[in-house]
């Protein structure tokens, strides 16, 4: 006899993506007490916890439900494939990461190029940085993320994508935009804002240090937009690697994007999959084929 039903592992898996039971009921449409009974029931069915309970963090998963959640999320896509109709067309869910300051700059356009190619293929996204994302990858709450390659992404498999060279922004009319491209230490003269996402932060901040000037930093934000938005309003000069088609911040003032020249470090843009040996969602071949495409051409036309 199998002591296990489908509807547990999915609350279960649902726990772990959302990071809470409440969460998952609300995602679910269940009640808590629901999603809590499934995960009691497991635990006792295997004998193992599947879950740490931090207080006001909600729930993270131990290494043996790390385990279990992955074998889980393999059977429900297995149970999803089977409940079908039976075709050629790649079906089922695949749940996609992002970076944040990437996700409005290139999945869009990756989404819809899916939605095209693989009608059958429902996307769930999360967005978030780095390490959230990563954690994600390893504990199998993602099938794939969209990412910069940090060199800070442990066991995860990483695919490239294509490489981003930094450049600067100016205010409209700033004295430096006479120039057709500029070096590093001219923006250290000037009032820094600097984008403060973990890890991004200190690849902007390298640039200086690799430069042998130190910046002046004015202004810090989590967010692409207040950054250049601060910049169009001219509280300070700033570096990104994202650049939006259209040189203008969220207020409708517009912003003077420079090249800079010299040796710089590139930003990668990967794809992170599951460490080796996870599951591997078949689905996730079929979105990097479509990132490849649609990433190479969004990265042709920012040549300009």
């Amino acid at each position: 006899m199998i002591h296990l039903n489908l509807r547990q592992l999915e609350y279960f898996v649902a726990a772990a993506h959302h990071g809470g039971a409440a969460r998952a009921a609300d995602a679910l449409g269940v009640s808590q007490p629901s999603i809590s009974k499934a995960i009691a029931d497991l635990e006792a069915l295997w004998g193992e916890r599947l879950f740490v309970r931090l207080h006001a963090r909600g729930l993270e998963l131990t290494g043996a439900g790390a385990l279990r959640h992955r074998e889980a999320h393999a059977l429900l896509e297995q149970a999803r494939t089977l409940a079908a109709p039976r075709s050629g067309a790649l079906a089922g869910l695949l749940r996609v990461g992002c970076l944040s300051t990437l996700a409005p700059r290139w999945l869009p356009d990756i989404l819809a190029r899916m939605a095209k190619a693989f009608p059958a293929i429902e996307v769930q996204l999360v967005e978030g940085d780095t390490e959230t994302l990563t954690r994600m990858l390893e504990r199998g709450a993602l099938d794939v993320a969209l990412m910069y390659d940090l060199g800070l992404a442990r066991g995860v498999r990483l695919e490239p994508l294509t490489q981003l060279r930094p450049y600067a922004l100016l205010p409209w009319g700033h004295r430096l935009a006479a120039a057709g491209t500029l070096r590093i230490a001219d923006l250290a003269r000037e009032p820094l804002v600097l984008i403060n996402l973990p890890h991004s932060r200190e690849y902007f901040l390298s640039l200086f240090r690799d430069a042998g000037v130190v910046p002046r930093i004015a202004h810090e934000s989590a967010s692409l937009e207040m950054v250049r938005s601060l910049v169009a309003n001219g509280l300070g000069v700033s570096l990104l690697t994202t650049r939006p088609v259209r040189d203008q911040a969220y207020d409708g003032k517009r912003i003077a994007c420079r090249r800079l020249r010299g040796r710089l470090a590139l930003q990668s843009v990967a794809l992170a999959h599951p460490p080796p040996g996870s599951y591997a969602s078949p689905l996730a071949a079929a979105f990097a084929e479509v990132a490849h495409a649609g990433v190479a051409k969004q990265a042709d036309a920012l040549t300009g």
